[in-house]
This record gives C-alpha cells, structure tokens and sequence, in this order.
C-alpha cells in the first residue's frame, strides 16, 4: 500500500493527493507532526520518495503500470500503451 505522509498545510502534498485521486488508487495519508523537517513523502513497499524529482520519475513509473495493467484486465486481448498495437 501506498502511504503519503504529509503536513497538514502543504501545497506540494496536496498536488500529489489530487493524482493519486485521478489515478483512482488505493492510499493512506497521515499527517506529519509540526516539528518534522519534511513536509511530504511516500513509502510504496521498501521504497522512500522525499523529493520531487524522485517522485517525478517514481510516479510516471507508477502511471505507466498501472495503464498497462488496466489495458489487460478482464480483456482476452489488450491494447499496448506504448504502440498502439493490439493482441
């Protein structure tokens, strides 16, 4: 599971609660105390991401299996999401 520490009153935080949203995917939030240095990371599995270029790339990395999951599910044949091809 996917969970997003955050502060309370955070921009950045809430920018990434909004695409996870529109990704329709399953998370956790808890909120940071006041006192802690970091106003935003994840923790997906053993993975840390605390900075937003790591969460650029970890993201766009989580969008494209998540689109190549959903093109094969429930289908007997599939769409490739990077070609265009069709099973």
């Amino acid at each position: 599971m996917i969970k997003l520490f955050r502060k309370k009153e955070q921009k950045k935080a809430d920018e990434i609660e909004g695409q996870f949203k529109n990704l329709v995917l399953a998370y956790q939030v808890s909120i940071l105390p006041e006192d802690d240095s970091r106003n935003w990371y994840i923790v997906d599995g053993t993975n840390i991401i605390e900075d937003e270029t790591s969460y650029e790339d970890w993201f766009r990395n989580l969008e494209d299996e998540l689109n190549w999951q959903r093109s094969i599910t429930g289908d007997a044949c599939y769409i490739d999401p990077k070609s265009g091809e069709i099973c």
